[in-house]
């Protein structure tokens, strides 16, 4: 049974050329012209009434509610801290500051990492999403600093398996890395922004959209979401006052 789901939203991962020369694949985006619906903001904090109600019980210092209310706003918004990597504590994109690869070892990592690579597309063709995430996480393994270009490939790679899955936030934990090592990553700039409306950070998206657009200004869908996304950024933004103002008055019925 195929693993891959939500093929609107998938772009092929990128091929390889030859050891030298990394380029990418046909584009495989279809356009999505159905208009996202911002869900409640308890649930997209994973915050709730009881929980506010617990803090303020603690801490009942304006300032505390205060910075809560406002941290509440950001993360609806999409506004999140940089991800760090459970391991090691690295910026999502970085890697060990190893020592360089000679170039005899880089050229038999490049041998290596492409066979990985192949075999990680030709799972993904298949429908077999999560063994291709194993094989480009094996060939991310190998890369070190030397092959940025390619390291960018990768996790923008296993950034359309985990749309497969489903699985938006890793997507875009990856398609931050990807981008973080080539900001003109027009494809990976594509994938992100399709995967922020997914998460429902809109204002993100948009971004991302109008950075696609500078890179390629016949984009589709890029043009398709900076069309449909200015108004619905104003419909969550609205919905999400409402619902802060209704937090604020909770708060101030623990204080009487």
């Amino acid at each position: 049974m195929s693993e891959s789901g939500d093929s609107e939203y998938e772009i092929a991962p990128e091929e390889f050329e030859d050891a030298d020369n990394f380029v990418d694949s046909p584009e495989t985006t279809s356009n999505d012209n159905s208009t996202s619906v911002p869900t409640d903001t308890l649930k997209s904090t994973g915050a709730t009434i009881t929980d506010l109600k617990e803090e303020s019980t603690s801490a009942t210092s304006d300032e505390v509610v205060s910075e809560k209310i406002d941290r509440l706003i950001s993360d609806g918004l999409g506004q999140e801290p940089e991800t760090m990597n459970a391991v090691d504590a690295t910026p999502v994109g970085e890697v060990p500051d190893l020592p360089s690869y000679t170039d005899e070892e880089l050229e038999e990592i490049k041998s290596q990492v492409i066979s990985l690579k192949e075999l990680g597309n030709s799972l993904y063709r298949s429908g077999h999403s999560y063994g291709a995430m194993a094989e480009y996480s094996k060939a991310l393994e190998l890369c070190r600093k030397q092959l940025d270009e390619t390291r960018s490939v990768l996790h923008a790679n296993r950034a359309a398996c985990h749309v497969s899955c489903s699985e938006f936030k890793e997507a875009e934990e990856d398609c931050d890395s990807a981008i973080k090592l080539n900001s003109k990553y027009l494809k990976a700039l594509l994938r992100r922004g399709q995967v922020r409306e997914k998460l429902e950070k809109l204002a993100p998206a948009l971004e991302d959209y109008k950075s696609v657009l500078e890179l390629d200004p016949r984009n589709g869908p890029a043009l398709e979401a900076a069309r449909r996304l200015p108004r619905e950024i104003e419909v969550q933004q609205e919905k999400m006052k409402d619902e802060c103002v209704e937090k604020l008055k909770d708060l101030g019925n623990l204080v009487l």
